[in-house]
């Protein structure tokens, strides 16, 4: 025990100081100790991805301007080049000079909302830029060696490849997502019908196909030998390879937990020695959080680790349950239990943080794993026999209309009636007690003792009372919610689990901006009806009589709920100097209107006045500080975010 304990406390330390060492933001020579804006040097680190109105990529900065000097700095900055025609981004490589302002990135604008911020810090990144094509010049062109450079370089000229023999719209897209990591061209449906039938997996380079070229690899060096020198050397031209393969598809968790499993699985064969894969799968974690350590908190990680912990721990005792004698069912039965052990290890993961489970996995597993494995092949030989176009066209075909049919079958899976159930509701806590619970069963299955079930019923009646408590809380909740939207307006009343929304007609029939905005509060407060109304309709034509919004009572511009009144201004009212000031709680002023502080202070008292991204910038500040002299509470969404009130 004692040396358990410091072998225990010594993998503790060294793994915060790898936390530590490893948070560019705590490096004494990071470019914002310094300053942050000015003139800086830095090297484009990333290839560009190309947007609607700019080019995506992440700067290293190498210097800044400090008087007269170039003073050393480091740091990475999220970076936007305007598109222009007749001024082309820095390629990938590049030095280049800039001058500007760099921000920190923004926290999320509305609740629930996914938190880029956090985001781009787990990938120490902090700050973000935009330039002007007059704001940054090239300095030097990309020179010297970087075998990340080599590797995007050749993943562009295979992803060209493919497309040009034969490889087109969709199809074109999951193949270069399927073979070789790039998924940047792959629309919303197509992620959705994916995600939806339960085979997203295939989209993401990892074991499976690590293991294709893995197979391909030792099935052309059959002909070595299996001892002496040709051993030794099929074992190094197969880790070549494949840890080529794994930086050509950009080093993915999922890739490099998979290169690193294969790797001690050769060298074991090699040395005639059984490598154990909970060995491996530890080994390979270590070896990853010691070279990168903020990797524990990306997605594709931990799904990776749990989905293969699920593959050995739970498959044996579903696979025992039955043991074909007939071939294919055999392999259909081990194809089904792997299917359900990977699922249901991922299942509180993928809850968490997407919010919705596939009914159909296991269907769609039997059709997509089988058509995928020969899509990749397929798709390797098109690049592999690039130099012959006769060849390599026709294996383009195939590979076209494999993925076809993926997409597809992926496609109707999708769209079967019940083909997603989702979870609103489901928070951290929630996903560690299922996992303490998922973990003591395996535990009684595989050591046969007592303990364990107590444990189980014990997370189980633990889980049972925190979920009540959680949703006695949403069945009582009353707050408002002023989101921020943009240039749109919106607001979200929310009683019990039902929200009546308030929103500009653009704003609704964008649904995409309404589900990017709006979602997350849905999920973050367990809402499970929602209704839309349209704010110009309302303020237009219920001018005199009201009318009920749910829990909302509407008459005109004002809006009562909960016993706050809201009053919406989008143009300065009729002077009512001698009348009684109207008290209202809210005063939501939208749409840009031509009006002082002054002149609302003779019509309104108001607890609040929130003014909404749809003013402009100019006005905004001038409200503000009109507000602030006045001794007025005021909130900008656009500048803070969603104001949310809890009634």
């Amino acid at each position: 025990w004692l040396y358990g304990i410091s072998v225990s406390l010594f993998l503790f330390v060294s793994g915060y100081n790898s936390v530590i060492l490893n948070k560019e933001i705590l490096w004494p020579d990071h470019f914002s100790k310094t300053q942050t804006s000015g003139i800086f040097i830095a090297t484009v680190d990333e290839p560009l991805q190309e947007k609607d109105h700019s080019f995506k990529t992440i700067l290293r900065i190498k210097g800044l301007k400090k008087g007269n000097t170039i003073v050393k700095a480091d740091g990475q900055v999220l970076t936007y080049f305007a598109k222009d025609s007749t001024k082309k981004p820095p390629e990938e490589g590049s030095l280049i000079a800039f001058s500007g302002n760099v921000q920190d990135i923004s926290p999320p604008q509305n609740p629930g909302a996914f938190d880029y911020r956090k985001y781009m810090a787990n990938n120490n990144v902090y700050q973000q830029i935009y330039l002007k094509n007059n704001s940054w010049t090239k300095l030097d062109k990309a020179h010297g060696f970087s075998i990340f450079r080599i590797a995007h370089t050749a993943s562009a000229k295979f992803v060209s490849i493919l497309n040009t023999n034969g490889l087109k719209g969709k199809e074109f897209a999951v193949a270069s997502a399927l073979i070789l990591g790039q998924k940047d061209m792959l629309d919303n449906e197509t992620l959705q019908a994916y995600s939806g039938s339960g085979v997203m997996h295939i989209l993401c380079v990892s074991g499976l196909h690590v293991g294709v070229i893995y197979l391909i690899i030792s099935f052309l060096l059959g002909f070595m030998k299996g001892k002496g020198g040709q051993l030794y050397l099929k074992t190094a031209i197969i880790l070549i390879t494949i840890w080529a393969y794994a930086v050509l598809t950009g080093l993915s968790p999922s890739v490099m937990r998979a290169a690193i499993m294969f790797t001690f699985i050769s060298l074991g064969n090699a040395s005639r020695r059984y490598v154990h894969i909970i060995n491996s799968l530890a080994v390979s974690a270590i070896v990853l959080l010691l070279y990168n350590p903020l990797m524990i908190s990306n997605i594709g990680f931990q799904l990776s680790y749990i989905a293969i912990l699920g593959i050995i721990y739970i498959n044996k005792p579903l696979s025992d349950l039955w043991n074909p004698r007939n071939r294919v069912a055999g392999y259909l039965w081990g194809l089904i239990t792997v299917s359900i052990a990977a699922q249901v290890a991922t299942a509180p993961l993928a809850m968490l943080y997407f919010h919705q489970f596939p009914v159909y996995f296991i269907a769609a597993n039997l059709i997509a794993v089988p058509i995928s494995f020969l899509a990749i092949y397929a798709g390797i030989s098109v690049l592999v026999t690039s130099f012959i176009p006769v060849i390599s066209n026709f294996m383009g075909m195939i590979t076209n209309f494999l993925l076809f049919a993926l997409n597809s079958c992926v496609g109707f899976i999708e769209h079967l009636p019940y083909s997603v159930l989702h979870f609103n509701t489901i928070f951290q806590n929630d996903t560690i007690l299922v996992y303490i619970i998922l973990a003591s069963l395996i535990l009684f299955l595989y050591l046969k003792r007592k303990e364990f079930v107590y444990l189980t019923f014990g997370m189980i009646l633990l889980l049972t009372l925190n979920r009540s408590l959680a949703e006695i809380s949403r069945e009582r909740q009353q707050r408002i919610i002023f989101y921020s939207t943009g240039k749109q307006s919106a607001a979200g009343f929310i009683s019990g689990k039902q929200q009546t929304l308030l929103a500009d007609s653009v704003l609704i029939h964008d649904k995409v901006s309404a589900k990017y905005q709006l979602a997350g509060a849905l999920s973050l407060y367990g809402i499970k009806s929602a209704s839309t109304f349209a704010l110009d309709t309302l303020t237009t034509h219920h001018q005199k009589s009201g009318c009920r919004l749910n829990s909302v009572q509407n008459m005109g511009n004002h809006f009562f709920f909960n016993g706050k009144r809201i009053a919406i201004i989008d143009s300065l009212p009729e002077s009512r100097e001698t009348a009684t000031k109207l008290y209202v709680d809210y005063l939501w002023i939208r749409h840009n209107p031509d009006l002082k502080i002054n002149d609302l202070k003779k019509l309104y008292q108001a607890g609040m006045i929130i003014i909404d991204g749809s003013n402009s910038y100019y006005k905004t500040k001038k409200w503000l500080a009109e507000c602030e002299k006045a001794g007025i509470k005021a909130y900008s969404l656009k500048n803070s975010g969603a104001y949310i009130a809890d009634l």
